[in-house]
C-alpha cells in the first residue's frame, strides 16, 4: 500500500509514539545524511518493505504532516508502534534485519490461536497483545502476509478496544479529540483508496456481516452515498424528459454518462448480486430506456426525417448494459427488438411488397399449370408450353407492380436499405429484387432500376474493344453485307 510505503513516519525513519525531542533529533540527523548524499543507518524506515526515495523536500513535507494532529493520526494508523516493548521490539528488530516472516510470526502468535479443527481464530485483546493487533495489520497490508480481510479486521478490533486510548495518547497530542467511529471510517477510507476492486468487494462483503462501531456510518458513506447520487441524477433526467421529449435522448445519454462512476463504485463495493446494487441499477436502466422510448415516439409522431430510430436504439442498448434484474432485462430486450424492427422498417416494407408480388406470381403459375395439365388432349394434340409460359408471365399487371414498387420503395429509402446491418435480411431483399426485375420489360425496369442499388445504374453498357475483337470474322462479314443492302435501299 502506498499509504504505508510513503508514510511520513517512514520517511523520517521513526515509529509511532516517538517523543518530540526524539523526532527533532532524528530529523536533524536525517538531513545531515541527505546533504552528505549518504543513506542513514539504523532508523525505522525498514528498507525490506520497498524502495524509499528520501530528499530534503520529502522530509520537510513529512515533518509538516506530522505536525498536524489529524494528518499524524491518519499516518499512525498505517505505521508501526512500539506499544508493548517486551514483544514489539523483537519484531521491529526482525524487520530492521529484513526478516518479514520472523516479525509476522511474532505478532501473529500474539493475536491468533489454532483450534483443534485447525481453524485460526482471534485471541481476545489484552494487555499482552493489544499493539500486536495493530502492528500485524500494518505488516500484512504492506507485505501481503496473512489474509487481507483479516488484516483490516485486526486493526478495526484494536481501534474498538479499550487499549486504543494508549495508541491515541502516543500518536497525537492529548488535546486532539476524535471518536472511534471517525477513526474507523478514516482508516477504511484510506484502505479503499489503496486496493483493487476484487479486494474491495471481499472486504465489503465481510464488513456487511461484521459488527463494529462505525458500521452504519460506513454503509451510509461508502454504499448509500453513490446510491443517493444516482437517484438524484435519475430524477433530474426524468424532469428533463417530461419537459421536452424531443430532447429525451440527450437527457438519457447524460444520465448514462454521469452515473457511470457512481455505479461502478457501488458494484465494486456490494457486488453485482446485492439488492442495493440491483435495485438502483434497474431503476437507472429503466429511466434511460424510457428516455429512448419517449424520444422515438415523439419523432415518429412528427414524422421526423432524422435518424431517430438509430439514436433511440443506441440508448436502449446502453440501458441493457446496466440492467441487473430479469424484469428490467426483459423489458429492455423487448424494446430493443421493437426498435430494430422500426429502424429497419424500410427494408421490411420492401421485402413484404416484393414477396407479395412473388407469391402472387407463383400462385398464378401453379394454378395455370394445374389447369393446363388437367386439360383433356385429343389425338396428336400437345400443349404449347411457350404460350403457357407467356400466359404465366402476363398473369400479373407488371405496370401496376412498378407503381407498387415506386410507392412502397421510394428512392429516398434506398440509402437506409443498403445500410442495414443484417446481412440475411439484405440477401432476402436482393433475391426478391432480382426475381421481380427478371419479369419486367426494358421500360418497366428503367422506372425502378434504383431498387437494385448494387448493380451499375444507367443505360445498357456497350461492349468494349476487347469484346468486339472476339466476334468471329464471318459474322462481321455478314453484318457488313446486310448493312450494305440497307444503305442501298435507303438511297433508293
Amino acid at each position: 500500500m502506498k499509504t504505508i510505503l510513503n508514510n511520513p513516519f517512514r520517511t523520517v525513519g521513526l515509529l509511532v509514539g516517538t517523543t518530540a525531542k526524539e523526532q527533532t533529533k532524528q530529523i536533524n540527523r536525517l538531513k545531515k545524511f541527505i546533504e552528505a548524499e549518504q543513506e542513514p543507518q539504523d532508523d525505522f524506515s525498514f528498507p525490506i518493505l520497498g524502495s524509499l526515495n528520501r530528499n530534503i523536500d520529502s522530509v520537510e513535507d513529512a515533518v509538516s504532516r506530522l505536525n498536524l494532529d489529524h494528518d499524524k493520526m491518519d499516518a499512525a494508523l498505517f505505521w508501526f508502534w512500539n506499544g508493548k516493548p517486551i514483544s514489539d521490539e523483537a519484531a521491529i528488530e526482525a524487520l530492521k534485519d529484513g526478516d518479514i516472516e520472523g516479525a509476522y510470526q511474532i505478532w501473529e502468535q500474539l493475536t491468533t490461536e489454532t483450534k483443534d479443527d485447525g481453524k485460526k481464530v482471534w485471541k481476545s485483546i489484552s494487555d499482552k497483545n493489544y499493539s500486536a493487533f495493530h502492528n500485524s495489520s500494518v505488516l500484512s497490508l504492506v507485505s501481503g502476509k496473512g489474509a487481507f480481510v483479516s488484516a483490516i479486521v485486526a486493526n478495526i478490533k484494536f481501534i474498538e478496544s479499550d487499549y486504543f486510548e494508549k495508541f491515541l495518547k502516543d500518536a497525537v497530542d492529548e488535546t486532539y479529540k476524535v471518536s472511534k467511529k471517525e477513526i474507523q471510517l478514516n482508516f477504511l477510507k484510506t484502505v479503499f483508496e489503496n486496493i483493487d476492486n476484487k479486494k474491495l468487494a471481499d472486504l465489503v462483503k465481510y464488513l456487511n456481516d461484521y459488527d463494529f462501531a462505525a458500521k452504519a456510518d460506513f454503509q451510509k458513506r461508502f454504499v448509500q452515498k453513490p446510491i443517493e447520487q444516482i437517484e438524484q441524477k435519475i430524477e433530474t433526467a426524468k424532469n428533463k424528459r417530461k419537459s421536452s421529449k424531443a430532447n429525451a435522448a440527450k437527457a438519457g445519454q447524460e444520465l448514462f454518462t454521469s452515473t457511470a462512476n457512481d455505479l461502478t463504485q457501488l458494484k465494486s463495493i456490494t457486488g453485482i448480486s446485492d439488492i442495493k446494487y440491483t435495485s438502483i441499477a434497474d431503476k437507472l436502466a429503466n429511466e434511460i430506456l424510457q428516455c429512448s422510448i419517449d424520444y422515438f415516439n415523439e419523432n415518429q409522431e412528427k414524422d421526423s426525417n432524422d435518424d431517430y430510430a438509430e439514436l433511440a436504439l443506441k440508448l436502449a442498448k446502453q440501458a441493457q448494459t446496466i440492467a441487473a434484474g430479469n424484469l428490467a432485462k426483459d423489458r429492455i430486450k423487448d424494446s430493443i427488438n421493437t426498435l430494430v424492427e422500426m429502424k429497419d422498417r424500410e427494408i421490411s416494407q420492401a421485402i413484404q411488397a416484393l414477396q407479395s408480388v412473388k407469391d402472387a406470381y407463383e400462385t398464378n403459375k401453379a394454378e395455370i399449370n394445374a389447369k393446363v395439365i388437367s386439360m383433356p388432349l385429343g389425338y396428336n394434340q400437345t400443349v404449347n408450353w411457350s404460350k403457357v409460359e407467356k400466359m404465366i408471365e402476363n398473369s400479373l399487371n407488371w405496370d401496376k407492380v412498378v407503381e407498387l414498387i415506386q410507392n412502397v420503395i421510394p428512392i429516398q429509402n434506398i440509402d437506409k436499405i443498403k445500410n442495414v446491418n443484417n446481412q440475411t435480411t439484405l440477401n432476402q431483399y436482393k433475391s426478391l429484387v432480382v426475381f421481380v426485375m427478371s419479369k419486367l420489360n426494358y421500360s418497366q425496369k428503367n422506372k425502378v432500376r434504383y431498387i437494385s442499388y448494387w448493380e451499375a445504374q444507367g443505360s445498357v453498357a456497350m461492349p468494349n474493344t476487347g469484346d468486339i475483337q472476339k466476334i468471329p470474322d464471318w459474322i462481321k462479314w455478314v453484318a457488313g453485307i446486310i448493312l450494305f443492302f440497307i444503305l442501298i435501299k435507303a438511297c433508293n
